[in-house]
């Protein structure tokens, strides 16, 4: 639960604040004001934050009665305090999360300071969870279900996991993440210290404390610790896996037709909104190059006049992304003897990123941030794709050009071949 506090904070604190600020302007100036709209406690009777405090301001003095409503199906009934008169100025209410001497569950809850001149309520959490988690930042497109692999064997890299140490939304601040074998003996501790709310990153490597490599085999990683509420707990077990075998580095080139390689330009998205892509010029087969195209951007002034397609050659090979794409054209204009242009750039952010133009060949520097190098499996609205070099290429105002062929060039790190 308490990993939906950041957004529940956003929207029910936010409407509290907007709630109690509309409330001001138009109840009764001696209305009552809480002064903590968002208050959390943990009654579990370890002595940390176990009981829940609000404090309200009275602008006069007059009886006052608190009234407590559930905000989800807790089986709680919603109770109230009567307080009795009280003077003007602040004031603190405090429970210890129990009805009846029975314990509330984990929950929202609405608290509601009421007097005859007014009323003013705040959202309340009572969090009796540990909640944090871990998980790998990079998955290089595969499904969440599949088992990540380190190769600590490798000699021209030191090769590592990266896993995301999470615990924001409870306030953790340091925890343990333990390492153990298929046999459940540990092999390794790590203390993390998470230096912001967006948690912290701890790398795997497939060692032991001394730095030399685990043997091969199934391993889990659980992440432990207290959050600021006096919680403790632990995460769900992270599967790993060490192999025993090596990584190399690889480049290669390859020398591709458009028509084989070329995709929508909406390939990467299940977005509706993206594939109502209208063309703003057009792509053909070229009759001058076998497997060419050719395009012919529409001069048409009352549109951004552009004939553009898109290619994606999937690397599935590369085990932790590309490095590097360099990517390279050749053709002519389609009239000849004209001298229009083609364009191509690796970057998905054309206006700030770097563009090459010719009448028949030029070549992209190394991209080594590119836009699909890592892969993609993280958002739900988007296909899962492997590593893979992506590009465009397009004409401009009245242009024409026939692309003949690309030259695409790779640098990534692969599963070495055993001898």
């Amino acid at each position: 639960m308490a990993s939906c506090a950041a957004l529940l904070t956003t929207l029910l604190g936010g409407q509290v604040a907007s709630a109690t600020s509309h409330t001001a302007a138009a109840a009764p100036r001696d209305a009552p004001r809480v002064l903590t709209p968002y208050p959390e406690f943990s009654p579990d009777g370890n002595g940390v934050r176990d009981r829940l405090t609000v404090r309200y301001e009275l602008p006069v003095a007059t009886t006052v009665r608190i009234r407590v409503e559930p905000e989800e199906k807790t089986g709680i009934a919603p109770f109230e305090v009567g307080l009795g008169r009280q003077r003007a100025g602040r004031h603190a209410w405090t429970w210890n999360g129990r009805v009846g001497g029975r314990l509330v569950p984990a929950a929202y809850y609405r608290v509601h300071v009421v007097t005859p001149l007014g009323s003013d309520d705040a959202f309340a959490e009572a969090d009796l969870e540990f909640d944090a988690s871990l998980h790998v930042q990079h998955r290089y497109g595969a499904r969440r279900s599949a088992v990540p692999k380190v190769y600590p064997r490798s000699v021209e890299v030191r090769d590592g996991v990266p896993l995301e140490v999470g615990g924001w939304s409870d306030g953790v601040r340091r925890v343990v993440v333990t390492f153990r074998d298929a046999d459940g003996r540990v092999v390794l501790r790590r203390k993390v210290r998470l230096q912001d709310k967006w948690g912290g990153e701890l790398v795997w490597e497939g060692r032991d404390g001394r730095g030399r490599p685990l043997p091969p085999g199934r391993y889990t990683a659980t992440l432990s610790g207290k959050d600021r509420l006096g919680n403790r707990g632990a995460s769900e077990p992270l599967r790993l896996w060490v192999s025993q075998d090596l990584l190399e580095w690889r480049e290669e080139t390859r020398t591709l037709l458009p028509q084989d390689v070329q995709v929508h330009p909406c390939f990467a998205s299940t977005w509706p909104e993206c594939w109502a892509y209208v063309a703003q010029g057009e792509v053909t087969p070229s009759a001058r190059f076998p497997g060419g195209l050719t395009h012919r951007a529409n001069p048409d002034p009352a549109i951004s006049g552009r004939a553009e397609s898109s290619y994606w050659v999937p690397v599935p090979e590369a085990v932790r992304g590309l490095h590097a794409v360099r990517v390279a054209f050749a053709g002519e204009p389609t009239v000849v003897g004209e001298t229009d242009e083609g364009h191509l750039s690796t970057e998905a952010f054309r206006d700030d990123g770097v563009v090459v133009s010719s009448s028949s060949t030029a070549q992209t520097p190394w991209d080594e941030d590119h836009v699909f190098g890592d892969g993609q499996g993280w958002d739900s609205r988007s296909r899962r794709l492997p590593p893979g070099a992506w590009w465009e290429f397009w004409t401009t105002d009245d242009d024409a050009f026939d692309v003949a062929t690309f030259t695409l060039d790779l640098r990534y790190l692969a599963v070495a071949d055993q001898p």
